[in-house]
């Protein structure tokens, strides 16, 4: 291998920023990616004045699993689609002072309860379930012990604070309703197909943001963010050169760290070369092409992450009604909530519409006041995605009409993810499964450590939601992880010149 030239770069200290001084080499970047991670690491790298930044997108637009789309009276979001948490979230940090966040103020109170048979559930009752339920999904500490899945830890202390005096009024079916939406709250949440694939032990130290976990962008959509990564927001006048950086439709097919340079070849024959590569690709892209995307391949220790971290699909659909025919009044209602009895449940077992015994609930929109959103996860997120549009309207109006009543009408318009057929992606986010664990792997750090070159450099600096040991699954994880990455290489020349 060769041996790192001799490093001719002077540094100069101008408004706190490190910056390269003019006409010397300056180091050469690729960023594999436009999603949130490669766009935070690519701005952070270029207000350091680092210029020569290559970021190669296999789409054609920025935002990876960031995908805000026009529909009704604004965007949706087909990928991340709230600002979760405020305390510990960098993207609300990032915005807050100069964007007024929206709400969707679901609570456990204001949502309506509905049972296959049509009947209305006590709304009270079912709070006081609901809570319950929350109170032991989210008993962190107790979790961190817990030998065993999310599922069964979840299970075990349900039975017992059940049959606590102030739940005496709670039948045997309703309870385990209840235990039946609270797994399909939990899939959604983590993206996973069962929450007995979820350790209870590492999932436990996973959400580092607190503060409200449903901060809405309103009619804007997620996307909004990246204009305050690039700064064009809110001074224009110092916006980042970051759209100019950016080759789009260029899917990377190897990553060559054999030598002091790194190559980088595309699917369609180009070849890039710089000194760093940061790899943003999701875990998905990572779990199917990892052999044969690095040359030479990666070090067992990050193979064992990269084939052991838990990976999901959080399935997503939005119907367009010509006008509400939910209650309006948002303070005592956001959610329409669905409980199967057993024997309804049954009767859909391999039929095309079993996917929809998923749903859990419809939810309002915030500043879409003609919309319901819903979420699937679980085992039936293929059957999902690989149904017609029009069977998905069909199924979600029978889902209505069954639970509602016979009079709810049908929607005017619909938009639907596929997240988990999609070829750079292939799921959503990352979670701690109990194959993480049986498998030792060190949640986020074993994926995210650097590969360095001969000469010591770092050569393949990996990030993306997945490297993040808190706050992974999310948009403020991915970001903070690309700037861990850009910061790691300015702390290499900092080194560099203190030398």
């Amino acid at each position: 291998m060769c041996s790192l030239t001799p490093i001719t770069l002077l540094f100069i200290i101008t408004s706190g920023l490190l910056v390269v001084k003019a006409g010397d080499k300056s180091p050469k970047f690729i960023i594999v990616g436009a999603g949130a991670s490669g766009i935070s690491a690519a701005a952070r790298l270029l207000e350091n004045g680092y210029n020569d930044v290559v970021i190669l997108e296999a789409l054609d637009r920025i935002g990876g699993r960031v995908h805000s789309i026009p529909f009704g009276k604004g965007f949706i979001d087909l990928g991340a689609q709230w600002c979760s948490g405020q305390q510990g979230n960098v993207v609300y940090e990032l915005v807050n002072e100069h964007f007024e966040f929206g709400d969707n103020a679901i609570r456990n109170d204001n949502m309506h309860c509905y049972v296959s048979d049509g009947k209305l559930v006590e709304q009270k009752k079912f709070a006081k379930l609901i809570d319950l339920s929350e109170t032991i999904a989210f008993d962190f500490e107790n979790m961190k012990i817990f030998n065993g899945s999310l599922g069964e830890f979840f299970e075990t202390n349900y039975r017992i604070r059940i049959q606590d005096k102030e739940f005496e009024d709670v039948d045997q079916e309703l309870s385990d309703q209840i235990v039946d939406l609270i797994e399909k709250r939990v899939n959604s949440l983590y993206a996973s197909d069962s929450w007995y694939d979820l350790s209870s032990q590492l999932n436990a130290f996973q959400d580092d943001a607190t503060g409200n976990q449903q901060l809405t962008w309103k009619e804007h959509g997620y996307i909004t963010a990246f204009d305050f990564l690039t700064k064009k927001r809110p001074d224009p006048s110092k916006s980042l050169p970051i759209d100019e950086k950016i080759q789009f439709n260029k899917e990377v097919t190897n990553i060559n760290w054999t030598l002091n340079e790194v190559v980088v070849g595309c699917a369609d024959g180009s070849e890039y070369r710089a000194d760093h590569v940061i790899v943003t690709v999701s875990l998905g892209f990572l779990k199917k092409h990892h052999r044969t995307l690095f040359t030479p391949q990666l070090p067992e220790k990050k193979i064992n992450a990269t084939e052991h971290t838990g990976y999901g699909t959080l399935g997503k659909f939005f119907l367009e009604f010509q006008e509400p025919f939910w209650p309006t009044d948002f303070d005592n209602w956001s959610a329409y909530t669905f409980l199967w009895k057993q024997e309804d449940k049954d009767k859909l077992i391999g039929t095309e519409r079993e996917w929809v015994t998923e749903i859990n609930s419809l939810i309002r929109e915030d500043a879409q006041p003609n919309l319901l959103g819903g979420l699937i996860a679980g085992k039936h997120i293929k059957q999902f995605e690989e149904i017609s549009d029009e069977q998905l309207i069909d199924d979600c109006v029978w889902l209505m009409q069954t639970f509602l009543g016979p009079t709810i009408p049908r929607p005017i318009n619909m938009r639907r993810n596929r997240w988990l057929s999609n070829k750079y992606f292939f799921g959503t986010y990352s979670y701690a499964s109990m194959d993480t664990e049986t498998h030792n792997v060190t949640f986020g750090k074993d994926l995210a450590e650097t590969l360095y070159s001969s000469s010591n450099k770092p050569a393949v600096l990996i990030a993306g939601e997945a490297t993040e040991e808190v706050n992974s699954g999310y948009v403020h994880g991915a970001v903070a992880s690309g700037w861990r990455a850009a910061n790691e290489i300015l702390d290499y020349y900092k080194s560099v010149q203190q030398h």
